[in-house]
């Protein structure tokens, strides 16, 4: 009984299977195979949205980035070799250059063009005059390009040149002269081997006178060695504009001749001079002495005493550079002599017809003051007083803050 019943199920159950079936033959659009259909179009339109996305990103790139990605791709290509700008000269008042530019060249090798390394190193050692061991350790380190020597004369730059060695590159470059030497020395300045303003005037005025900055770009390929046929393209430099300042090259050569004889003649540690134009405060001169060696900036223009023994080479350079005349403070002297004069004239106490007479000292208050002429200067006049450092300029101050006072009072 069991077997039979078990059997009737059995078949009850292949029956209904086979109902199934049928009907989903008979529907091809049930629920089973929509659910499928649905996935796959899910998928479809997800996989269409993808490739348009991509399309569109890459006809971005294509269109709308290919000068930047061209550009990024030149530099990946291109070697850059600086080439520097003509800097900007200086002239004085009446257009006398005093600060120029001298042609020299700049030695590099390039590591991956390099043939023969050892005639390379023995002809740079040769001819830059360097020791051996510092262009064997420049020459063989691995680099794009290596600068071996900057601020090479020329004619030294031609004849490396001539030796026609792969691998060593020659690139003519300017440096700073000053065909005076000396002249007005801490006012311009002077440049470092980048030819950039250090001090002076050199330094102030850097964004007229340095210019822009050129290239040479040369094509390599992936291992950085240049492309056999290639052209160089170049950026050229902007010079840089020329500046003119008030300083009289004649008037500025003599008071620095009248400043080295006195310093020589009175053994003083410097000797300083200012020349204006009094109708409208322009500097015509302004000396420093002893003046150093612009076209060797580095050089010590005096013997090092006991008493700076102790400092260093900085500190001794950076108080040669020092433009005294107007970094530091000082007596005004003789100078104010001027303004004294001034003062008694307008207030009428003194005229261009007096005269006076100087005996050697004189006394204003409670205080005797000397002339540095021990004798004295005698009868001067007005403008004799003024011309000679005679102690009666100072009597006339005294006597113009007394009528000064005076005043004051009245007006109370």
């Amino acid at each position: 009984m069991l077997n039979f019943k078990e059997k009737i199920k059995e078949e009850t159950v292949r029956d209904k299977r086979w109902e199934i079936i049928q009907k989903r033959k008979n529907n091809p659009m049930g629920s089973l195979h929509t659910r499928h259909r649905k996935k796959v179009m899910i998928c479809g339109i997800c996989v269409i949205m993808a490739m348009v996305m991509l399309i569109g990103r890459l006809g971005y790139v294509m269109i709308f980035q290919s000068e930047y990605y061209l550009a990024r791709a030149d530099e990946l290509h291109e070697r850059e070799r600086s080439i520097k700008a003509s800097r900007g000269r200086i002239f004085d008042t009446n257009g006398v250059v005093l600060a120029d530019n001298k042609t020299v060249c700049t030695i590099s090798v390039i590591h991956s063009q390099i043939e023969d390394k050892e005639q390379v190193i023995q002809m740079l050692t040769k001819e830059l005059g360097m020791e051996e061991a510092d262009v064997r350790k420049r020459v063989e380190k691995v680099s794009s390009i290596e600068r071996i020597k900057t601020n090479v004369d020329k004619e030294v730059g031609d004849k490396i040149r001539e030796y026609n060695l792969a691998g060593v590159k020659v690139d003519e470059d300017y440096k700073r002269y000053y065909p005076y030497v000396t002249l007005a020395s801490r006012v311009l300045g002077f440049t470092g081997s980048d030819n950039q303003g250090i001090l002076g005037l050199e330094a102030k005025y850097e964004a007229c006178l340095s210019g822009t900055n050129g290239q040479i770009l040369t094509l390599t390929d992936a291992w950085g060695v240049e492309l056999e046929g290639a052209e160089e393209n170049r950026d050229e430099p902007e010079a840089g504009d020329d500046l003119y300042i008030s300083i009289d090259y004649n008037i500025q050569s003599y008071a620095q001749q009248l400043a080295e004889r006195t310093l020589e003649a009175k053994g003083a540690k410097r000797v300083s001079i200012i020349v204006m134009n009094p109708q409208n405060g322009e500097i015509l001169a302004m000396v420093n002495a002893p003046e150093y060696d612009l076209n060797n900036p580095y050089e010590l223009n005096y013997e090092v005493t006991e008493e700076d023994s102790g400092k260093s080479k900085m500190d001794l350079l950076n108080n040669m550079w020092r433009n005294f005349c107007i970094n530091d403070t000082y007596e005004p002297g003789s100078v104010f002599k001027m303004v004294t004069a001034t003062a008694a004239l307008e207030t009428g106490a003194a005229s261009l017809s007096d005269s006076y007479t100087c005996g050697g000292s004189t006394r204003v208050g409670d205080r005797t003051i000397r002339c540095h002429k021990t004798t004295g200067h005698g009868t001067q006049t007005f403008t004799q007083t003024v011309m000679n450092p005679s102690v009666y300029i100072w009597k006339m101050l005294a006597y113009v803050k007394k009528l000064e006072l005076e005043r004051r009072n009245q007006r109370w």
